[in-house]
């Protein structure tokens, strides 16, 4: 069976099935006439790390002829999408209805692919069927959904899978936070209810020691955590791209859990470069019997480089893959890292208010959030902000970390979002999207239809 991860690596792809139901039929009304601008559907294309093959309409036979033949990590599978765009049906291959729970989980064949991803409406008993069947993760929908939804979803997936190494744990994870921010906000319940589910486990990360070591660990008379991390927590301003919103629960609680996401990303995927010996914090005062202090040097998922100072048990920190699976352990499953802060400690506060900058998506309209984090994961942001391939920050709607543009924006993220974002407010469509319309912003359609506590403030 295949790993439950995407795999990293200059040579080394995440190979995806999409499967679809026919093509899309063209809608009686013509663009120009619509009274409102049409969802700019992206194309299912290979990118970065994700390695693309579609399958339109096919038989039964060709789906288990290319499953066969590319063994997919990843499998994504389109119920039918009707003439008017908005909804999609069942899964429907040729005059084959296979939407039969039975008989669809017998077409899936091993090795099984890390991940399926159903995108058809009431889609839990296939769902089960499939987990049932030994695949690990299933990504379906409990109920119908619009087409706008499932392919803002969708795309904020791929591009996690795009961008890094990640597992199909935390790349849903920060999908679903794109997707409660701009298809379900307004702390709209109902909205997220329908939403898309995840049956799956999250990972876990081993840290069990030898049966020698841990006897000699309870040698000691003193208690210590098996590492702790030290390190301060920093204000950092990000700019959102969207038009005025209200920062009510919904939104901070997405942004929180999609950027906890991208770093628990970051960190599950990181390696220990180097360790040496160091001297703890002036706080600390004296450490415990066979406790020591070294500062580490890590690479993370996405080549970012972070300096950690930890302490800990002699045994753990003198055995590279322990000391690394710890650090990796402490991080991702024992602290909440990332933290909504209406007011900042220097009087600084989040704003709904409308900002632009041409070098800030695009110029589009943006608001101001501010976040507590740790250091690190600030450095690694303004890090990824930079990495013009880096597509799981554009995802969250995230244009500016702290003064530093998000390089990897382009005009057709602009339009996806803001056409999500406006779905909320009471003021039509076209109103908000830009408070300075670029140049470029006539020509847009044109394009389209060519295929075109006491925390400091980070630095």
């Amino acid at each position: 069976m295949h790993p439950i991860h995407f795999r990293s690596g200059s040579q080394v792809n995440s190979t995806m099935l999409a499967v679809l139901c026919g093509k899309v039929g063209k809608s009686a009304v013509p663009e120009a006439e619509r009274p409102r601008p049409s969802y700019p559907f992206p194309e299912l294309i290979s990118s970065g790390r994700l390695k693309v093959h579609t399958l339109i309409n096919p038989t039964v036979d060709e789906f288990l002829e290319a499953q066969r033949a590319l063994q997919p990590r990843l499998m994504y599978l389109q119920g039918q999408q009707l003439e008017n765009e908005e909804e999609i049906g069942t899964l429907v291959w040729g005059d084959a209805d296979v939407s039969d729970p039975q008989m669809f989980s017998s077409l899936i064949r091993l090795p099984f692919p890390a991940i399926v991803y159903l995108e058809v409406p009431t889609g839990e008993n296939l769902a089960q069927s499939l987990q049932s069947k030994g695949i690990s993760y299933v990504i379906y929908w409990r109920n119908s959904f619009s087409s706008y939804a499932a392919s803002h979803f969708r795309h904020a997936l791929m591009s996690v899978v795009q961008s890094s190494c990640s597992h199909a744990w935390d790349a849903f994870q920060l999908a679903h936070a794109s997707f409660r921010l701009y298809c379900a906000r307004n702390n709209d319940v109902e909205g997220i209810a329908r939403g898309p589910y995840l049956l799956g486990d999250a990972p876990n990360i081993n840290t069990f020691p030898l049966e020698s070591e841990m006897a000699e660990e309870e040698g000691s008379s003193e208690h210590f955590p098996d590492i702790k991390i030290y390190d301060e927590d920093v204000n950092m301003k990000l700019l959102i791209c969207g038009p005025p919103s209200t920062l009510d629960a919904c939104l901070l609680g997405s942004l929180e859990d999609g950027l906890s996401a991208l770093l628990n990303i970051e960190v599950r995927w990181c390696i220990l470069q180097d360790r040496v010996s160091a001297t703890p914090p002036l706080h600390v005062g004296t450490l415990p019997r066979r406790v020591v202090t070294m500062r580490c040097d890590i690479t993370t998922s996405s080549s970012s480089h972070i300096s950690l100072l930890v302490s800990g048990n002699v045994r753990t920190l003198f055995d590279d893959q322990l000391l690394e699976n710890r650090i990796k352990k402490e991080i991702i499953e024992k602290r909440q890292l990332v933290r909504a802060i209406l007011v900042s400690a220097d009087g600084k506060t989040s704003s709904a208010e409308p900002l632009t900058s041409m070098s800030v998506a695009c110029g589009a309209s943006t608001f101001e959030v501010w976040m507590t984090l740790p250091k690190w994961a600030a450095q690694v942001l303004k890090y990824l902000a930079q990495e013009i391939s880096y597509k799981s920050l554009v995802a969250l709607g995230i244009a500016c970390i702290n003064g530093t543009p998000v390089c990897s924006f382009d005009r057709q993220d602009v339009d996806r979002i803001l056409f999500g974002a406006n779905q909320h407010n009471d003021e039509p469509a076209v109103h908000g999207l830009y408070s300075h319309p670029p140049r470029w912003s006539a020509t847009l359609a044109k394009d389209r239809l060519k295929g075109s506590q006491g925390p400091k403030p980070a630095r």
